[in-house]
């Protein structure tokens, strides 16, 4: 009987170590999403816009392009880690958007200049 009542206090130990992990975990994971979506509410605000790149330079059109081919890519990597992320309602245009852009960057024969994030 007391083996018994030792295993179910390691049992219910185990659980309270295990749900305070995990609600600890859930925590950091909003931290991070919230700070994420402030990232990238801020990288939105400096996008380079193709509207007004000048369409007989290449270059310029090119990089336009692919700045906004990888937001879109972090954006939609954002939502699928953080699904109630203010910008979840957006991830389906950003989609395809950046599937538009990606498009025209092979279109216009741009080569890839950006390092660094792999979304």
């Amino acid at each position: 009987m007391a083996a018994s009542a030792g295993r179910w206090a390691g049992a219910a130990g185990f659980a309270v170590l295990w749900l305070s992990a995990t609600a600890g975990s859930a925590h950091a994971q909003a931290n991070d999403c919230g700070r994420e979506a402030a990232a990238i509410r801020k990288a939105e605000t400096e996008l380079p816009r193709l509207d007004v790149a000048p369409p007989d330079d290449k270059q310029i059109v090119c990089i336009t392009l692919e700045t906004n081919i990888v937001f879109a890519r972090r954006l939609v990597a954002h939502v699928s880690q953080c699904p109630r992320s203010p910008y979840a309602r957006a991830a389906d245009g950003w989609q395809r958007t950046g599937a538009q852009y990606a498009a025209q960057f092979n279109d216009r024969g741009c080569k890839p200049a950006i390092r660094g994030y792999r979304g």
